[in-house]
């Protein structure tokens, strides 16, 4: 895995998932996940969720120090995810990190300021802002974990195992698998994961 080391740290980008990079490197994907637990090790890297507009996220305590600008964080946030020279005032920043909430997710707070008649995504990098919302402890990223009737019935039969040949979305539904382990294994989008469980 040592070899693989440069290969990988050339393709770390801020954006890219495991598989991508691994992808993109041309390895394996368990050399890939050896190499980056290795730069995880000595904090060389910080690992987050996926981002989607379909996740869900929350505000921790932390959000607390956003909003007094503690060591100039909200100056910090707005350097890291305005475009261009258009920079967002202090004041608008604070607003969109406190609009996140649970059970909204980002494409439903994206429009919820579109119809507060703000165009965040001209001036704001909505990824970058979650981003920098979870980095900073001011955000946390709220998991989907699937549980279906059929798993809660074999609960209650003592048959909670899968059925051999099903369909292979059924070993995600005990409800200890999160949707981004879903995406990423069987290579499913949130919406296709959807129609299957329906």
């Amino acid at each position: 895995w040592d070899l693989t080391l440069p290969k990988i740290i050339s393709k770390i980008d801020g954006v890219s998932d495991v598989r991508r990079i691994a992808h993109s490197a041309n390895v394996s994907i368990d050399l890939a996940k050896t190499a980056l637990r290795h730069l995880l090790y000595y904090d060389t890297i910080l690992l987050l969720d996926m981002f989607f507009f379909s996740s869900c996220y929350a505000p921790r305590p932390g959000i607390h120090d956003f909003i007094s600008n503690v060591d100039g964080m909200v100056d910090e946030c707005a350097g890291y995810v305005s475009h261009g020279s258009a920079r967002v005032s202090n004041f608008m920043l604070i607003k969109l990190m406190m609009g996140f909430a649970l059970g909204k997710s980002v494409k439903e707070w994206l429009m919820n300021q579109q119809e507060a008649g703000f165009d965040v995504m001209h001036y704001v990098d909505i990824r970058r802002l979650v981003q920098f919302g979870v980095i900073k402890g001011c955000l946390y990223r709220v998991q989907k974990y699937v549980v279906s009737k059929q798993y809660l019935a074999a609960l209650a039969t003592g048959q909670s195992k899968p059925v051999e040949g099903g369909d292979p979305i059924q070993h995600y539904t005990d409800g200890c698998h999160h949707f981004d382990q879903i995406i990423v294994e069987l290579n499913l989008t949130n919406d296709e994961i959807m129609d299957k469980l329906k």
